[in-house]
C-alpha cells in the first residue's frame, strides 16, 4: 500500500482500522446500553461522523507533536500546541456533533444556545484526550515490543557472529596444536612420524569438510573425536592412554560440530607442558531425547586444567542451539578433571 509516495505496512493499517472500529463499537454500546435501538443508532452516527475529528486530533499529537516537541524536550512548545489542539478540535467536535448529528438524528440532544463556552470546550477537549491517551498507550506498548524484538535480534546476530568467529578460529588452533606435537615427535626421530602425518592429514580433511554446517551428524562428530584421540596417542606415546566409549543409537542424531574437541585440545596442551602420565576417557551416551558428552582427565600427579573461556563459548553454542535444554557439569580434584555436557532434545 502506498500513499503520497510513502509505503504503508498493510498490517499496521489493519491494526489502526481495528483500533478505531473497536472504539466506535465499544463506546456506542456503552452510551446506549439498555436504552433501545434508536439510542444505539444515534450514538453510532455520532461516533462515525465525528471520527475524522478524533483521528486528526489523535494522529497530530501522536505522530507530529510528541516526536517533534515532547521527545525533544521542548516542553513549553509542546504544552502550547497541546492546548491549541484541545481548543480547536473541541470546538469542531461540538459543532459537528450538534449540527450534523443531534440536530438531524435526535434534536432532543441538541445543545442550548451559547454552548461554545469555555466550560464546554474544556470538558469536551479533556474527553477527546481520553482516546488520545489510550492510543498513545497502545503505541507505547507496540514500540516497546518492537524495541525488545530488535534488541533480541541484535543479540542473536552478535552471538551468531561470535560463534562463527570461534568456529573459524578453532580450526587453525587445532591444526597448530597438532603440528606442534608433530614437530616435537620429529625432533626425536620417531618412526611414528609417517603414520602421524597420515592421521593428521585425514583429520584436517575431515575437519575442513565436516564442520562447515551449524549441525552435523553425531557419527561424523564421533569420527573427528576418534581421529583426534588417535593422533594424541601417537604424539605422547606411553604418557597418554585414551578410551572412547559409545553407548546407544547414534544414527540420525545431529549436534553442533567440535563440541567437546576444544576441551580435549586444552587438556592435551596441559599434558604437553608437563611430563606426567595421563588417562583420558571420553564417553558418548545416546538415548531417545538425551545426548551425553563426558570427558575426564586423570593422573597420579597433581595438575590444573583451565577451560573457562573455552567452556564459556561452548555454553553459548549450546544456548544458541538448545536454549535451556542442556546442562554442563564440571568436577575436579587435584589430579582429576571431568566435564559433562548433557543435551535434551
Amino acid at each position: 500500500m502506498q500513499i503520497a509516495g510513502k509505503h504503508i505496512n498493510p498490517v499496521i493499517f489493519v491494526l489502526h482500522c481495528l483500533f478505531w472500529l473497536s472504539w466506535i463499537i465499544g463506546f456506542t454500546v456503552i452510551q446506549s446500553l439498555g436504552k433501545g435501538m434508536h439510542e444505539c443508532f444515534v450514538w453510532l452516527m455520532y461516533y462515525l461522523i465525528t471520527l475524522p475529528v478524533f483521528i486528526a486530533h489523535t494522529y497530530l499529537i501522536a505522530y507530529w507533536l510528541v516526536p517533534h516537541y515532547f521527545l525533544k524536550r521542548r516542553y513549553i512548545l509542546f504544552g502550547s500546541w497541546l492546548m491549541l489542539f484541545l481548543v480547536v478540535f473541541s470546538v469542531v467536535e461540538l459543532i459537528v456533533s450538534n449540527e450534523f448529528v443531534f440536530r438531524i438524528f435526535d434534536p432532543s440532544k441538541c445543545f442550548a444556545r451559547g454552548y461554545l463556552n469555555t466550560g464546554n470546550i474544556l470538558i469536551s477537549g479533556l474527553g477527546n484526550h481520553y482516546i488520545i491517551l489510550v492510543f498513545l498507550a497502545f503505541k507505547a506498548v507496540k514500540s516497546w515490543h518492537e524495541a525488545k524484538n530488535r534488541k533480541e535480534e541484535l543479540e542473536t546476530q552478535n552471538l551468531e557472529t561470535e560463534l562463527e568467529i570461534f568456529r573459524y578460529q578453532l580450526q587453525p588452533q587445532l591444526i597448530l596444536s597438532i603440528i606442534i606435537e608433530l614437530e616435537q615427535l620429529s625432533e626425536v626421530k620417531s618412526v611414528k612420524v609417517p603414520e602421524m602425518i597420515v592421521r593428521i592429514s585425514d583429520f584436517i580433511n575431515q575437519l575442513l569438510a565436516e564442520t562447515k554446517a551449524e549441525l552435523i551428524q553425531l557419527e561424523k562428530e564421533i569420527n573427528l573425536i576418534r581421529e583426534f584421540l588417535s593422533i594424541q596417542e601417537l604424539a605422547f606415546g606411553r604418557r597418554v592412554k585414551t578410551n572412547l566409549a559409545i553407548n546407544g543409537k547414534i544414527a540420525g542424531r545431529v549436534v553442533p560440530p567440535l563440541l567437546i574437541i576444544p576441551l580435549l585440545n586444552k587438556a592435551f596442551q596441559i599434558i604437553n607442558k608437563c611430563g606426567y602420565e595421563f588417562e583420558c576417557n571420553v564417553i558418548i551416551k545416546v538415548e531417545k531425547k538425551y545426548i551425553l558428552f563426558s570427558f575426564s582427565l586423570w593422573s597420579e600427579n597433581d595438575f590444573k586444567l583451565t577451560t573457562h573461556k573455552t567452556k564459556g563459548l561452548i555454553k553459548k553454542r549450546l544456548m544458541y542451539n538448545y536454549q535451556n535444554k542442556y546442562r554442563i557439569i564440571e568436577n575436579e580434584d587435584v589430579n582429576f578433571h571431568e566435564v559433562s555436557i548433557e543435551i535434551l532434545n
